[in-house]
């Protein structure tokens, strides 16, 4: 299964995130907001470098529905530009803030070549005030072989108090464990369900 992360990099959270997942051995996935990563690139270096995947959550976490496709083509070009920057290396991966998406937005994220990933777990709402616990409880009460989990680092890009999320991630790195799920990146497990 796999653990994703959306809205960062916060670099108080994300870096604490990748604190938990280096002494957990686990590997998460991070769809990152074009503008807090151009502001935070070293925190994409280090995501790149410690074996996570990386994906575009747009640029200012815009509805992406509502858009034209250019302002879409701009918002996917922008943060892709900032990834690349960061780490030289662009993400085939991408999720629209939301979930929203249409015919024109599916159509734009084909023709940029991303793999649309969206989550098949329940939100947590882990951006709530709620506490460690009743995040991890609300993730591991969904989950199953092959899911996808969504908890967040920053707030649309900006950065937030997700301290709550940060003591969340062993609790949740734990109880997959216990379940006898793997975790993986998001691009792993699209491998290995294309070699199926």
């Amino acid at each position: 299964m796999a653990l994703t992360f959306d809205d960062g990099p916060n670099p108080k959270a994300t870096a604490a995130i990748l604190d938990v997942l280096r002494r957990e051995h686990a590997h998460a996935t991070f769809f990152v907001v074009g503008e807090a990563a151009a502001a935070s690139p070293e925190l994409l270096r280090r995501i790149s470098r410690e074996g996570h995947a990386l994906g575009n959550h747009t640029w200012d976490h815009a509805h992406l529905n509502v858009l034209s496709r250019s302002t879409i083509d701009d918002e996917l070009a922008r943060t892709d530009d900032a990834i690349f920057a960061a780490t030289g290396a662009r993400p085939r991966i991408a999720r629209p803030p939301f979930g929203a998406r249409s015919f024109v937005v599916l159509d734009e994220l084909r023709r940029r070549g991303y793999t649309c990933v969206l989550w098949s777990v329940p939100l947590a709402n882990d951006w709530e005030a709620v506490g460690a616990k009743t995040i991890a409880e609300r993730v591991l009460s969904n989950v199953r072989d092959g899911s996808i989990v969504v908890l967040h680092d920053g707030d649309r890009g900006r950065p937030a108090d997700r301290s709550a999320t940060v003591e969340a991630t062993p609790l949740v790195v734990e109880g997959l464990r216990a379940r006898g799920l793997r975790l993986v990146t998001v691009p792993e497990m699209l491998a290995e369900s294309d070699s199926r």
